[in-house]
């Protein structure tokens, strides 16, 4: 087991004042901290929690716009009707994260900065356009989700930076969302492939806006630009999502590791785009029959 110099923050000031002190990294749930220090792989020997933080963890809504803490749990989203109504991709994603013991412990923010190309609630964000608000002494910045993602374990966080929150637009009505994810056993699965959708109609009957995200199919969750253009200005029709279906093998790269090879992952991509597109059809059909 790796060994830590440990300290414990109580508010936000104290946390980004330790960062800057002792150049530490943050633990919260701890999740994935613990797991990779077992290995002995943490890039850190100094840790500061941030768990007692109360300014870090909230879910409310500005307008439009719904604004996530970092230090928001899987069980926070799971319980919040906002959430419920506004991102029901990013809720069921939080549902397939782990045990209930992890989704009470573990973070949004947490999910974010362990940057796994396999981390279930990235997809769901992407299709959301998210924003993420990073800060530290001296400064914030506000980056798309996609900027803060630079590879496996990689993110663009500077020294003492820690993220703050995560924001998007509530999307339009009607619009109908999906995520799926693709494991090797029943519970606490990391995904072999995982994938969001959402399909906004537009009011002459055709698809107005359509995001496709994917994860543990690149160096990092990512968008499918090719099967949204495919799927723009199109009716909800089976032909259409199996054309999007194909167009997402021209967006992503994946690998062959323990949990299935490349061309296995390149095949369950691609179907379960089609089911991730059926499902969020479903749901507009639904909210048009309402």
């Amino acid at each position: 087991m790796q060994e830590f110099d440990f300290y414990a923050a109580n508010t936000l000031d104290e946390l980004l004042r330790l960062l800057a002190q002792t150049g530490g990294r943050v633990i919260a749930g701890g999740t994935d901290v613990l797991v990779q220090a077992q290995r002995g792989v943490f890039p850190a020997s100094v840790l500061v929690d941030a768990s007692r933080v109360r300014e870090l963890r909230f879910i409310r809504q500005d307008g439009e716009t719904v604004h996530i803490g970092a230090l928001t749990t899987y069980a926070d989203m799971l319980a919040s009707p906002l959430l419920r109504d506004a991102a029901p991709a990013l809720v069921a994603a939080a549902a397939t994260v782990g045990a209930p013991q992890t989704r009470a412990r573990g973070t949004l923010g947490g999910n974010i900065a362990n940057a796994s190309p396999a981390g279930d609630t990235l997809p769901p964000l992407l299709t959301l356009d998210a924003t993420v608000r990073l800060v530290k002494l001296g400064g914030e910045r506000v980056l798309p989700l996609a900027e803060v993602l630079r590879g496996p374990r990689q993110t663009c966080l500077e020294p003492g930076e820690i993220i703050y929150s995560v924001a998007f637009r509530r999307p339009p009505q009607p619009t109908g969302t999906a995520f799926l994810k693709l494991g090797n056993r029943q519970g606490m699965a990391i995904a072999v492939v995982n994938v969001a959708a959402a399909l906004t109609l537009g009011d002459d009957g055709r698809i107005g806006t359509a995001r496709v995200a994917l994860g543990a199919v690149a160096p990092t969750p990512v968008r499918s630009p090719h099967a949204e253009a495919v799927l723009r200005g199109q009716l909800l029709a089976e032909e259409v999502f199996q054309a999007a279906a194909r167009a997402v093998l021209y967006d992503i790269a994946p690998i062959s590791d323990v949990r299935g090879s490349a061309d296995y992952r390149r095949k369950a991509a691609a179907r379960l785009t089609a089911r991730a597109l059926r499902l969020a059809a479903a749901q507009i059909a639904e909210e048009v029959r309402a």
